[in-house]
């Protein structure tokens, strides 16, 4: 069966409104949901959230600044997105991470139209669920990190690049004209990409089309991905930001930024150092269970690759591309964070669209069953072991509460039970896709709500802040022994001086009469008795993780 790609199927229709809306009202629950109850996550939520906050209560738009200091390693788009939260929600968690929630929203409705381009809206739809309902996604769409803006503005780079090269070969058939307005869109996109992480977005790009182009031997459109007033505007766009920026911090800042984040990150390694197959079980977690079921359509293609139309080749073959290279690419960087490798997160759910029609055309069968098993066997296999296991993997010293912990595991575990069942009497790889994403969003739904408190009393400095400093109004300046903990910067809504040596504290305080407090981990101050005893200090409060101390003579 061949992929036919109908007179203008981008257009939308009044079909298209129930889809949409349901996909949009699904996206923002699952991704807002609980966001107001969680304290902004150390260490680079409030670093975020603090820099934005900046941009509003000082009005520099085109200089980053953190904790009184430029921040320079990311330009300044992702900021922008939630300062504007803030003009028009007020400086808060929920208006902090709503701009993350809106991109994976977005994201969620391109995949839509690129199921539905495949195949057929219904297919689109759950080619929706599929992304909203894969963990490492749900998870990044909700915390504000630049990784889910990042991830939006490459899958729609490629989803133009990809209808635009699709219609191309129609062309040539006598199919469409020629529409300039899309490879300007593809341009500003790609614009969007670099103003949210710089060049790597830009690289990342490059790679999938080129490799694909040279897979499909097509030379000839490597010609027409170059297209001068495209590029034009993305270097207007980039300049009107660049230009202000390198007049205000100089040529040597903005070099020092290129070679920390191209050569320090991707060569050296110097933050985040991981071995090359970390991204291997942080795949299979993250966008389990798809990421189970993945190799079906490679060896699908492969098996009946006399028979299957090469439309439906380049389709499977520019997913694979973008979900493998992703990988590799990111492999290849000494630094590594789980949230990377986030932007083929579309591609794992478009894999996947096609099955239903390969098993009514008949040309799924029996001959896969072998690949599909055993991945329904590791699906039941994980939740089993960890419920098995818990008792040694959950660390006491947390505090965390078992039966919050097996309840959304147990659940996990009847979801699949029931995915494995229904698979089992209706051979349909279709209704298991359904019975997975009910039981993964339920379960993902469950683990936030039990987790927040846990989250917000380990990973953030919020509830020690406002118990103990909210009420000693502007009048002190605050330390941070060892390390600057950035949420200490958002919720003090002050710039926090970091202190090893006690014999810095007078010349820092220029008035004797101003209130000095120091957070401190617990860990340390366990560790610090005779430093603290020494310099006079005392603790004025504490919790499982941090302290605050205060001179005696305060």
């Amino acid at each position: 069966m061949e992929i036919k790609l109908q007179n203008h199927p981008e257009k939308l229709s009044k079909k298209d409104i129930p889809f949409l809306i349901g996909l949009f009202s699904i996206g923002l629950f699952l991704f807002l949901f609980y966001t107001w109850a969680m304290p902004l996550i150390d260490p680079d939520e409030p670093r975020y959230a603090s820099t934005a906050r900046d941009m509003v209560l000082n009005g520099n738009w085109i200089v980053p600044y953190f904790n009184g200091v430029p921040r320079i390693n990311k330009p300044p788009l992702f900021y922008w997105t939630i300062a504007i939260s803030y003009k028009l929600f007020g400086i808060n968690e929920f208006s902090a991470r709503l701009p993350s929630a809106l991109a994976a929203t977005g994201t969620v409705l391109i995949a839509y139209l690129w199921g539905k381009r495949l195949e057929d809206r219904k297919k689109g739809f759950w080619a929706g669920v599929t992304l909203m309902a894969s963990p490492l996604f749900f998870f990044i769409s909700r915390f504000c990190i630049t990784d889910m803006l990042l991830s939006f503005f490459i899958c729609s780079s490629l989803y133009l690049f990809f209808v635009e090269y699709m219609e191309s070969n129609n062309r040539c058939e006598g199919g469409f004209e020629t529409r300039p307005y899309r490879r300007l869109s593809l341009y500003f996109l790609l614009s969007m990409v670099f103003l949210v992480k710089g060049p790597v977005g830009i690289l990342l790009f490059i790679l999938i089309t080129f490799c694909f182009l040279l897979w499909s031997r097509d030379f000839r459109y490597l010609r027409r991905l170059w297209y001068l007033p495209g590029f034009l505007l993305f270097l207007g766009i980039i300049c009107a930001w660049g230009i202000p920026f390198w007049l205000s911090l100089g040529t040597k800042q903005i070099s020092a930024l290129l070679s920390q984040e191209m050569s320090g990150r991707f060569v050296s390694g110097y933050a985040h150092p991981e071995p090359f197959h970390y991204y291997l079980p942080v795949f299979i977690i993250g966008f389990f269970p798809w990421s189970l079921f993945v190799l079906i359509p490679i060896i699908h293609v492969i098996k009946q690759r006399k028979n299957i139309p090469i439309a439906e080749k380049k389709q499977v073959c520019f997913f694979c591309s973008w979900l493998i290279l992703t990988l590799v690419f990111f492999s290849m960087s000494h630094s590594k964070l789980m949230t990377y490798i986030l932007p083929l997160s579309p591609s794992v759910a478009l894999l996947t669209v096609s099955f239903s029609r390969w098993e009514k055309a008949g040309t799924l069968g029996k001959r896969l069953l072998w690949v599909v098993w055993p991945a329904l066997f590791v699906s039941i296999t994980i939740p089993a072991v960890l419920i098995i296991t818990m008792h040694k993997w959950i660390p006491a010293k947390y505090g965390l509460s078992t039966i919050h912990i097996a309840i959304p595991i147990i659940i996990l575990l009847f979801g699949i039970l029931i995915a494995l069942f229904t698979f089992i009497r209706t051979q349909s790889f279709s209704q298991l896709k359904k019975v997975f994403c009910i039981t993964n969003c339920l379960f993902l739904i469950i683990t936030i709500v039990y987790s927040a408190k846990y989250l917000g009393t380990f990973r953030s400095t919020k509830d020690i802040v406002k118990k103990c400093l909210s009420d000693k109004g502007e009048n002190y300046v605050l330390f941070s022994y060892a390390r600057t903990v950035p949420s200490l910067v958002f919720y003090s809504g002050k710039n926090i001086l970091q202190i090893e040596d006690y014999s810095r504290w007078k010349t820092i305080i220029p008035n004797p009469e101003t209130s000095a407090y120091i957070v401190m981990s617990l860990r340390d101050y366990q560790k610090k008795q005779d430093w603290i005893h020494k310099r006079k200090l005392h603790a004025v409060c504490k919790n499982n993780v941090h302290v605050i101390l205060k001179r005696e003579n305060d």
